[in-house]
């Protein structure tokens, strides 16, 4: 079984860095100012998606504290959703007491 390249991270980045390189051109193109505008406007959308995309791919929910360890530990960035302030620091402090106990194991 082989892995969606759409569906890989690093493929959709690489994607988005094409998109804003083509938007870049779009601008320097020898057309009327309203077809470069029209076709920047374009390619900066598709590279805005392609990054949202990688970005929601690259994350994963879940509400075991254990696991959220452990993807921490393994280099992976961690959103956490809080209510305000207080609450994101009550979750933070959660999880650098788990990972004093040793918790992720």
């Amino acid at each position: 079984m082989t892995q969606d390249p759409a569906r890989n991270p690093s493929a959709l980045q690489d994607r988005a860095a094409a998109h804003h390189a083509m938007a870049a051109a779009a601008l320097r193109a020898d057309s009327s100012l309203s077809v470069r505008l029209k076709r920047y406007n374009h390619h900066m959308s598709v590279a805005r998606s392609l990054e949202a995309t990688a970005e929601r791919d690259n994350t994963t929910s879940t509400r075991d504290p254990r696991a959220a360890l452990a993807w921490l530990q393994s280099g992976r960035p961690v959103r956490i959703d809080s209510l305000n302030l207080r609450d994101h620091l009550r979750h933070v402090r959660a999880l650098a007491a788990l990972e004093v106990q040793g918790g992720a194991q």
